[in-house]
């Protein structure tokens, strides 16, 4: 009976001990699957970071023609977080100031952010909208950088 009992003993033995290496593996294999899942959630924060941070240092110009009465006027919005600096406009690839829609107010050498900045123009019979506009600016986040678009009213 000592031999049956034995016997018996070490097969249970043995059989926890397959049950423990089955569980260390499922277990080792949850904790793989959890770091990654971690990792991956570590780079989806450290993009988010960039991106906030990249936001913080851009300006984000755009412009639009406003017709108040008699008067006519561009009306250049920066939308971002940053100053936008060294502005050169150019309408229908002409500097503004040799552009015949120029009315002798020059472009504002910088728009703060969340501001914007109005100029005067000459509209008349020969030199009407539609204008093809291309600002140039400078911010913290580079240089030269670009908004091009089609001004009509």
């Amino acid at each position: 009976m000592n031999d049956l009992a034995s016997w018996g003993n070490l097969a249970i033995t043995f059989l926890a001990l397959v049950v423990s290496g089955v569980s260390l593996s499922k277990s080792s294999r949850a904790q793989n699957e959890a770091n990654k899942l971690q990792q991956k959630l570590v780079q989806i924060e450290e993009q988010r970071e960039r991106d906030r941070t990249t936001e913080l240092l851009q300006a984000d110009l755009h412009a639009t023609l406003v017709k108040d009465d008699k008067s006519y006027r561009l009306l250049l919005v920066n939308s971002g977080k940053a100053k936008a600096q060294n502005l050169r406009i150019r309408l229908d690839r002409v500097p503004l100031e040799n552009h015949c829609a120029f009315a002798g107010q020059p472009a504002p050498p910088h728009i703060g952010p969340n501001s914007q900045a109005s100029i005067h123009l000459a509209i008349a019979l020969d030199c009407r909208p539609p204008y093809e506009i291309e600002v140039k600016w400078d911010d913290d986040f580079g240089k030269d950088r670009v908004y091009e678009s089609t001004l009509t009213f």
